[in-house]
């Protein structure tokens, strides 16, 4: 398992570089679209911030097979969101 300190900087370079497609997204959309994109830059803002607090919780006094499982479903559940923003900002037409 990788290290928390890892997770986090892959929690937070994944979060950027989703935020820079976002971004070009922007640039060339339509002013119609805009409202959205800044919409789904919020969603993946407060997903990353959610993801980071879960994971600086103190997990001292579970058990360490406990503790696997958890991060495993925080990163799993960190995964599956971004794919839906992904997923919302594709749908978006030009």
């Amino acid at each position: 398992m990788a290290s928390i300190r890892d997770l986090k900087k892959d929690i937070k370079h994944m979060n950027e570089h989703f935020i820079q497609e976002c971004y070009i997204h922007l640039a060339y959309s339509p002013p119609l679209n805009q409202e959205n994109v800044l919409d789904i830059i919020s969603d993946a803002i407060q997903l990353r911030d959610d993801t980071l607090k879960k994971l600086n919780s103190s997990t001292a006094l579970m058990e360490r097979k406990n503790r696997k499982v958890y991060f495993r479903n925080l990163v799993s559940n960190y995964y599956d969101g971004i794919v839906e923003l992904t997923e919302r900002l594709n749908s978006l037409s030009y």
